[in-house]
């Protein structure tokens, strides 16, 4: 006999709260800046109690939607997109995965690739001078220590990303760096500064500059590829290495 079909669970409360407030944010009606109505107004649009309004709310905010204050009656203000929330699914994601670094690797090497050719292809003049402010900031990091050096590395990153003018792309990159990051923090500490790999970086980036200055975005995706490989390349193993040193050297101008 055939089973009937279960009944479709019914959201909770702060649930439909939440989703009803991001289709809105969504759609575009919601905008950066506005500012949802009090938690008495919204317990009375919704008839709900007071503790699923502060549910809801709750679950806004870690999703990095809103900001509020309790008790502020002028409600929680909406905020502009973050990596943040993806930074958290791809660090629980990586973190149960053996192969999380390559992984992640790869998919940074995607993202960035893409990144300096369409920068390559869109950048302004203000865009240009972003990153020459960028790249000096590096220059000055590497007397700082590897902590500060990498920060820098990272803030020119985003404005590469930036110039770019592609916000999902943007915020996708800027996750995975996060993420990255976080899962070889240990490895980075245990080898200490190296001085050369810090000119060697800025090297690669000064090449990615001039790449992105003369809009050949052709040069601008390889050198994405084989900066991150020269940089991060070491911390997997052999075969993987193998497998990363081919995407690495894919478009290089002296290969046919």
């Amino acid at each position: 006999m055939p089973q009937p079909s279960p009944a479709p669970v019914k959201p909770r409360a702060f649930e439909a709260i939440v989703s009803h407030v991001e289709a809105r944010v969504l759609t575009g009606e919601l905008k950066i800046g506005d500012r949802l109505p009090g938690e008495r107004e919204l317990v009375t649009q919704f008839g709900v109690g007071r503790s699923s309004v502060r549910e809801a709310m709750r679950v806004l905010e870690s999703n990095g939607m809103i900001a509020s204050r309790p008790g502020d009656p002028r409600g929680a203000v909406v905020l502009s997109p973050t990596a943040a929330p993806l930074s958290k699914l791809i660090a629980r994601l990586t973190h149960s995965s053996e192969s999380s670094l390559v992984d992640l690797l790869i998919y940074r090497m995607t993202l960035e690739s893409s990144a300096n050719s369409l920068a390559a292809t869109r950048r302004s003049a203000q865009d240009l001078l972003h990153l020459d402010a960028a790249l000096e900031r590096m220059r000055a990091a590497r007397l700082q220590g590897h902590a500060a050096f990498s920060q820098a590395d990272l803030d020119f990153h985003d404005v590469v990303a930036q110039a770019s003018g592609h916000t999902l792309l943007q915020l996708s990159a800027e996750a995975v760096r996060q993420s990255i990051e976080q899962l070889i923090a240990a490895r980075i500490e245990e080898s200490g500064d190296d001085d050369e790999l810090m000119q060697r970086t800025i090297e690669h980036h000064e090449e990615v500059l001039t790449a992105i200055r003369d809009r050949d975005a052709h040069l601008a995706e390889h050198l994405a590829r084989s900066s991150l490989f020269e940089y991060y390349g070491h911390l997997v193993s052999t075969d993987q290495r193998e497998a990363l040193a081919a995407l690495a050297s894919f478009g290089r101008p002296d290969i046919p």
